[in-house]
């Protein structure tokens, strides 16, 4: 490992192992941003819940963005080399679904790029998200032991070959100052960090097997 890069920028060198050929497969690619630098050096289609942020898309690549609940399936006909999934799980109740679809979908020896939110024993209010969710959101925010994803995971055929962590109390404080910024003094004004809003992250690389 480079001692240079951030565990993020370490992580992410996963791109340079994508070849030309490969099918890449973005779940929660939103208005497919990921989708259209990814099609620059493979062949890359996207998936997403929400019909709004698909309809947003690029025009270059309108036809490889599909509506998908990926609890009850995934809309492409095709086996991919490697799937994308970030900060989608932690949202869906059926999660054990979605990763048994998502697995179906996979080659054997493909790649699964997993990110989502790492549980913190006794410090699960550092993310507002979950605060919300827990006192009154509708919408899940779980936060992961690595033993349950190893759980989740393996019950698909997917063993994790790669783990990596980001996140850090600094950004824990940055993190709620912003939110009390936004929500209580109603200001635009943000405390800059180098992941944006980011997350406390499990970074996940995982084989299909």
């Amino acid at each position: 490992k480079n001692p240079h890069l951030s565990p993020f920028d370490e992580f992410e060198k996963w791109k340079y192992d994508v070849r030309k050929n490969d099918l890449f497969l973005d779940v929660g690619c939103w208005s497919g941003s990921t989708v259209l630098k990814m099609s620059k050096k493979c062949d890359a289609y996207g998936v997403d819940f929400n019909w709004k942020t698909l309809k947003l898309a690029d025009k270059r690549i309108i036809d490889r963005l599909k509506y998908s609940d990926i609890t009850k399936g995934i809309a492409f006909g095709k086996k991919f080399d490697w799937v994308l999934c970030s900060e989608v799980v932690e949202h869906i109740e059926e999660d054990g679904k979605a990763l048994k679809n998502i697995a179906k979908i996979m080659k054997n020896g493909g790649k699964l790029v997993l990110t989502t939110p790492r549980s913190v024993p006794f410090f699960e209010f550092w993310d507002p998200a979950w605060v919300r969710w827990k006192f009154g959101g509708k919408e899940r925010h779980h936060h992961y032991t690595l033993e349950e994803l190893e759980d989740k995971l393996s019950r698909y055929g997917l063993k994790i070959r790669e783990i990596s962590v980001r996140g850090n109390f600094k950004w824990i404080i940055k993190r709620w100052f912003n939110v009390i910024l936004k929500y209580l003094f109603r200001t635009n004004f943000q405390v800059k960090n180098s992941w944006g809003n980011g997350f406390t992250d499990w970074m996940i690389l995982a084989e299909k097997i």
